[in-house]
C-alpha cells in the first residue's frame, strides 16, 4: 500500500476507478447469471406443472366424459407450453427433451387405450410404466431446480461480497489518499509559516539594523548622544530656538597626563553631566573633540542664559576617573534667533563660544538678535 501511495495522486485515483468500474462490470454480470438461473428454475418449475397438469387432465377430461378429441387438444395446448420451455437455450442440450418426449410416447398409449375403452390396459400402463418415468422426470426436474437455484445464489452471493470487497477497497484507498492529502497539507502549511517566520524574522532584523545604521549614522560612538549630522536635521527646523556650543578648557592636558583612556572617560561624564543640565525636550549633541552642543526648541535669552549657567558649574566640578580626581572648566557660546538659518546660528554660536574663549574661558556668552549680552 505504501508503494502505492508513492505514485501521484493521479494515478492512485484512475486506478481506483478503474478498480470500481471492473468491479461494476463483474457484479452486473453475476447478477445477471443469477438472473438466469433464476429464470431457469423458474421454467423447470413450470414445466414440471405442466407435466403434472397433462398427467391429471386425460382422467379429468375422461371422468367427466369428455371424447378423446377434446383430450387430445387439451393435451396438445399443454405440450405447446413444454415445448416453447424446452426449446430455450439452457435446456437445448439438456437430457430434459429426450426424457419428456419418452414421458408423451407412453402416455400417448395410454391415451389411445382409454380412447378404444381399454381402461384396464391403460391403468396397467399408469402403474408400470407412466408413473415411473413421471417420478423420475419429476424428481430430476426438482433437482434441476434446486440446482439452478442454488446456483443463482451463488452468483448473488459472489456478486454481493465482490462489491463490498471491492468498495471497501476503494474507501480504504480513498481515506488513505485523504490522510495522505491532509498529511502534505499540514507540511505545505508548516512550510509556509515557517517561510513566514523567516521573512518577518529577516524584516525585522532588517529594520533593526537600518535603525542601528540610522542610530549609529546620527550618534556619537563614546558617548552615545547625537551628532553633528544629527544637530544640522534640528537646525533645520524653522521657528525661535537657541543653540549653545560648549567648549571643554584643559581637556588636553587630561589627555596627554593621564591617556586617552582617562580621556574617553571624562567625556563620558560631561555627557552626562550636560543631560542633566538641561530641560526633557531639548537636545545635547557633541560635535567631536571636547566640543559639545545643547539645541533648545524655542529657548529664549534668559532660558539659554539659565542652562548656560548650569553648564559652566556643572563642567567646573571636580570629576572623580580612574586615573584620579580631574578639575576641567567649559566656555559656552549661546546663540537665540527667531528666523535665522541653522549655519548662522551655528555661526554665532561659534563665535560668541570663542569670544569666551579670548576672555578667560569658563564662563558664557549669549547672542541675540539684539547686542550680545555676557554673563
Amino acid at each position: 500500500m505504501a508503494s502505492v501511495l508513492s505514485w501521484r495522486w493521479p494515478r492512485v485515483l484512475a486506478l481506483t476507478l478503474l478498480l470500481l468500474s471492473g468491479v461494476t462490470g463483474a457484479n452486473i454480470m453475476l447478477h445477471g447469471r443469477s438472473a438466469e438461473h433464476s429464470g431457469s428454475a423458474y421454467r423447470l418449475n413450470e414445466l414440471d406443472t405442466l407435466l403434472h397438469e397433462e398427467s391429471a387432465v386425460q382422467w379429468k377430461t375422461l371422468a367427466k366424459g369428455n371424447s378423446p378429441m377434446k383430450v387430445a387438444r387439451e393435451l396438445g395446448k399443454l405440450r405447446k407450453q413444454e415445448a416453447d420451455i424446452l426449446a430455450l437455450p439452457q435446456f437445448a442440450k439438456s437430457s430434459l427433451i429426450d426424457q419428456v418426449e419418452g414421458y408423451h410416447a407412453v402416455l400417448d398409449v395410454e391415451l389411445g387405450l382409454l380412447g378404444v375403452g381399454k381402461t384396464a390396459e391403460a391403468l396397467a400402463i399408469e402403474q408400470k410404466q407412466t408413473d415411473p418415468r413421471f417420478s423420475a422426470l419429476a424428481g430430476d426436474l426438482a433437482r434441476r431446480e434446486k440446482e439452478e437455484r442454488d446456483a443463482a445464489g451463488v452468483s448473488k452471493n459472489i456478486a454481493d461480497v465482490t462489491l463490498i470487497a471491492a468498495m471497501s477497497a476503494a474507501l480504504v484507498m480513498i481515506g488513505l489518499l485523504l490522510f495522505r492529502f491532509e498529511r502534505e497539507h499540514r507540511a505545505s502549511r508548516r512550510a509556509a509559516d515557517e517561510l513566514l517566520h523567516q521573512q518577518r524574522t529577516a524584516f525585522a532584523a532588517l529594520a533593526e539594523h537600518e535603525a542601528l545604521v540610522r542610530h549609529q549614522a546620527l550618534h556619537d560612538p563614546l558617548t552615545g548622544l547625537p551628532n553633528r549630522r544629527a544637530l544640522s536635521e534640528l537646525l533645520a527646523t524653522e521657528g525661535r530656538r537657541a543653540l549653545l556650543l560648549v567648549d571643554l578648557d584643559n581637556f588636553k592636558p587630561v589627555n596627554d597626563t593621564l591617556g586617552h583612556a582617562a580621556g574617553d572617560e571624562l567625556l563620558v561624564g560631561v555627557a552626562d553631566r550636560l543631560r542633566a543640565a538641561v530641560r526633557a525636550d531639548d537636545t545635547v549633541a557633541r560635535l567631536g573633540g571636547d566640543e559639545f552642543a545643547i539645541f533648545l526648541p524655542d529657548g529664549d535669552e534668559q532660558t539659554a542664559g539659565q542652562i548656560a549657567a548650569r553648564i559652566v558649574a556643572e563642567c567646573g566640578r571636580t570629576f572623580d576617573l580612574a586615573a584620579g580626581p580631574v578639575t576641567i572648566g567649559a566656555s559656552v557660546g549661546v546663540a537665540v534667533a527667531d528666523d535665522a538659518d541653522g549655519d548662522r546660528l551655528l555661526r554665532e554660536a561659534d563665535e560668541a563660544m570663542y569670544r569666551i574663549k579670548q576672555g578667560g574661558k569658563g564662563d558664557y556668552v549669549v547672542v541675540s538678535p539684539g547686542s550680545p549680552i555676557s554673563a
